[in-house]
């Protein structure tokens, strides 16, 4: 990695350029998708994919309620609405039910499109989703952020709707050294508006040719970054999935759960849902152990974005209340993992 930085200070360029250029390809090749536009961070990713699907302005965007605002604030820069959806309790993604009431629902604007977070490193199967939205007419875009190298059925996640958007902040399972992020498109044509939005619009230099543009450029030090690190991301996942795992067998005999697949997740999150969240979280504290809670608002109990609700989030609100994000890292010791999972044990079995 330090190589790879050294060589774009020595050489450059440092807007754009190479480096940029075979971290979009390595990257695309690594998920399966045709184009990756490499972008500054996953908010603008979103919010530069929903401009180039050219999504009217006003118009409506489902986004599941425990989301943490990320696609919500988004959609408010591209001019969109959010509307509130929630989700099922146990893959905690909306179910084509859910996406309908909310759509259907008065409160909503005029639907154009429908984000599904793969929150928390799941693989989450949409399918069913993505058939929905295609009789309805709405653009789909895929949230990755928190799930690279994620894969249902061999197939990376991300590869299903129109646009898949990915952020590189450093706690990610790939992550930079700072901000950066990218958006994976299968129609060509899609992302060559969508690197023309990245600076200012332009067609030809200086001169704007697409409406929307903001300076929004991967840095060649972060692509630099990326490229060394991805070829250690499978593995770096394989590590993350055997600490969940480890948690799993730890609180098998509670009434505990630790979400998602333990085959296919990436683990970004290590994610407890127990009604006794809190004395948990007491107890690790106790124990030096670091907890969080990812989210600890639902959209719409965040008055700067402005939600549309489409249906009281009544399901994603009770598991917000009961869920707690693990310590889940590569660089985690073994003694560190007996630490916790000891202390998990002692509580499941308490």
């Amino acid at each position: 990695m330090n190589a790879a930085i050294a060589r774009v200070v020595a050489d450059g360029p440092w807007i754009l350029g190479p480096s940029v250029e075979a971290f979009e390809s390595e990257f695309a090749a690594y998920l399966g998708a045709n184009h990756v536009v490499g972008v500054g961070n996953g908010t603008d990713a979103l919010a530069i994919a929903f401009t180039a699907l050219d999504l009217p302005r006003g118009s409506g965007v489902l986004v599941a309620a425990n989301e943490g605002g990320y696609a919500a604030t988004a959609a408010r820069l591209a001019g969109l609405v959010p509307v509130e959806v929630d989700v099922d309790e146990f893959t905690m993604v909306p179910t084509v039910e859910q996406a309908e009431a909310a759509a259907s629902s008065a409160a909503s604007a005029t639907i154009s499109a429908l984000v599904v977070t793969h929150l928390h490193g799941e693989a989450s199967d949409i399918r069913a989703l993505d058939e929905w939205r295609r009789t309805r007419g709405f653009a789909l875009i895929e949230d990755c952020a928190q799930a690279h190298g994620a894969r249902l059925d061999g197939v990376h996640v991300g590869l299903s709707g129109d646009a898949a958007t990915f952020s590189f902040y450093p706690t990610k399972n790939l992550g930079a050294i700072g901000d950066g992020g990218a958006i994976a498109f299968t129609d060509s044509s899609l992302a060559e508006r969508a690197r023309a939005l990245r600076q200012y619009g332009w067609g030809e230099r200086y001169r704007v040719e697409v409406a929307g543009g903001r300076n929004s450029r991967l840095d060649p030090l972060q692509a630099a970054v990326l490229s060394a690190r991805l070829p250690f991301l499978d593995g770096r996942n394989t590590v993350r999935r055997e600490i969940s795992a480890a948690y799993r067998k730890a609180v098998v005999k509670s009434d505990a759960r630790i979400h998602g697949n333990a085959e296919t997740t990436v683990a970004h999150h290590s994610v407890i849902v127990t009604p006794q969240r809190d004395a948990l979280a007491a107890l690790l504290d106790s124990r030096g152990i670091q907890s969080a809670v990812h989210y600890p608002h639902t959209l719409s109990e965040m008055p700067g974005l402005e939600i549309a609700v489409g249906a009281e989030p009544s399901v994603a609100a009770g598991l917000r209340d009961r869920m707690l994000s693990l310590p889940s890292f590569p660089e985690m010791t073994d003694a560190e993992i007996a630490h916790v999972t000891d202390t998990l044990k002692e509580w499941a079995n308490g």
